[in-house]
């Protein structure tokens, strides 16, 4: 009898066991489950992210030709309106955002590449910038250089510049890039670009793919027209003729052709031996910022566009996602 007892306690022990060993079983297909489930549902809302952010893009370049048919200059006013007509879209479960940039109001780094017939005027317009920005005197010129010698295809040093020989020896070494830029992230690679100066330069400078591109006169900052040689002390006038009130819009006169900013400039300002080459009245390239949020994902997209001056036809030319 006490056998038997002693079975049927080793038979109930096994039972628990069993059941305990079954229940954690159960815990952990259900807590995998679990993962399975968030994870499909985070890849389908990822999925559903980029798919928005690129029919953000498509309506974006279609509004950016059809305001090529209305005018075949560009203003403040027109990337203003473009706001206005397409920021934000109500989506299921979230919103679908843009952003427009003109990025030709702003200085094009890979202008300061040796293959750039005009790379001296571009250089002297680029220190000028450095200056209205209130970079240190003391380094605009190694600061130019160094860009120059980080886009040529040679390793001959600029005056102040800096090549392989300089860059192998650091303590973390790497090659000089010997080609245009592809973002104005590169610039924390080249010697003297600290994050400082490029906090204080980035909403002036940009990149471009194309070498020896304009400045659009209409959309360019005070600091911008500043740097334009002859332009000292003339920007605040420019503006105020430009954009008239700035809590009216209706009353902005942009420049409609380049030979009318150049009639005004020599006749208004009283600005002698003035220039025009490397200016214009309309912008060829765009910045789009798009930005989903589904839920508790925030997915970004940077996509710059090229729209044909004479076709109005628009292009995308690169896709950055998460940071420019």
């Amino acid at each position: 009898m006490h056998h038997i007892n002693k079975q049927r306690g080793v038979a109930i022990i096994v039972a628990l066991l069993v059941v305990s060993l079954a229940t954690v079983l159960a815990v952990s297909l259900v807590k995998h489950l679990n993962y399975d489930i968030r994870r499909t549902e985070n890849i389908l809302r990822l999925d559903q992210a980029h798919l928005y952010n690129a029919n953000a893009v498509e309506f974006s370049m279609v509004l950016i030709g059809l305001d090529h048919k209305n005018n075949e200059y560009d203003s403040l006013d027109d990337i203003a309106l473009f706001h206005e007509q397409a920021s934000v879209f109500p989506v299921e479960g979230g919103t679908v955002s843009n952003k427009l940039s003109d990025l030709q109001s702003c200085f094009n780094l890979n202008n300061l590449s040796k293959t750039n017939s005009e790379l001296a005027a571009y250089r002297a317009q680029y220190i000028r910038l450095l200056d209205a920005l209130d970079i240190d005197n003391s380094l605009h010129s190694s600061l130019t250089d160094s860009l120059i010698d980080w886009l040529d295809k040679d390793d001959i040093s600029e005056p102040q510049g800096a090549e392989f020989d300089y860059y192998i020896g650091l303590e973390k070494p790497y090659r000089t890039a010997n080609n245009l830029l592809v973002s104005p992230s590169e610039l924390r690679l080249v010697k003297g670009y600290t994050k400082d100066i490029i906090n204080d330069i980035k909403n002036e400078v940009c990149v471009l793919p194309a070498v020896k591109t304009a400045i659009n006169v209409n959309t360019a900052s005070n600091k911008m027209l500043e740097s334009i040689a002859n332009l000292e002390g003339h920007s605040e006038q420019i503006i105020k003729r430009r954009d008239a009130g700035a809590e009216n819009t209706e009353d902005d006169e942009p420049f409609v052709k380049l030979n009318l900013f150049t009639k005004y400039v020599t006749e208004t300002l009283k600005v002698k031996d003035f220039n025009s080459n490397g200016l214009q009245t309309y912008s060829e390239y765009f910045l789009i910022q798009t930005n989903t949020q589904l839920g508790a994902g925030d997915m970004k997209l940077f996509s710059m566009i090229y729209r044909d001056q004479s076709s109005g036809k628009t292009e995308l030319i690169r896709q950055t996602g998460g940071a420019l």
